[in-house]
């Protein structure tokens, strides 16, 4: 009787987490240390996050990409397969992809709008360390224009 009640509260305990609450491969969004945060975790515990700062200035738009339980090494590139298509992102020196670079936010909205029309996205680190995420929901998770305010995702 002892095993049974101790299953069950394990089994309570791990569909209680946010882990197993969240469907794998659903995108979500949701406000975190003032930021609004767009995300997605796949199967494999890997995380996808794009980060809006609160002034919704597309220049401080962060990208965080975890793989193993790990960000990838600073000052690398990742390199992401989108329909079809190559994108390269430099890591900064903590670990996620900053918009600080002339060319960055263009990159940011075409990489943003090509995710709202493909099925899945790919990541590779340099490392090797390798990820598949779904894009499935990412349509209502982000608003139409990368980092637009929550005003404006609810008048589109």
């Amino acid at each position: 009787m002892n095993r049974i009640i101790l299953l069950l509260g394990v089994c309570l305990m791990i569909g209680a987490s946010p882990a197993g609450a969240a469907e794998a491969g659903i995108w979500r969004s949701d406000t975190a240390h003032g930021y609004e945060r767009y995300w997605t975790e796949n199967r494999d515990g890997a995380r996808f996050a794009i980060w809006c700062p609160p002034s919704h200035d597309i220049k401080a738009a962060l990208i965080g990409i975890d793989i193993n339980g790990r960000l990838p090494a600073p000052d690398t590139v990742v390199r992401v397969e989108l329909n079809r298509k190559l994108i390269k992102f430099r890591v900064g020196h903590d670990g996620y992809i900053h918009n600080t670079c002339a060319s960055c936010p263009d990159n940011l909205t075409y990489f943003w709008h090509q995710m709202r029309s493909a099925p899945r996205v790919m990541v590779l680190f340099d490392d090797k360390r390798y990820a598949g995420f779904s894009l499935r929901g990412i349509q209502k998770a982000t608003p139409h224009s990368v980092c637009a305010s929550q005003l404006s995702r609810n008048t589109r």
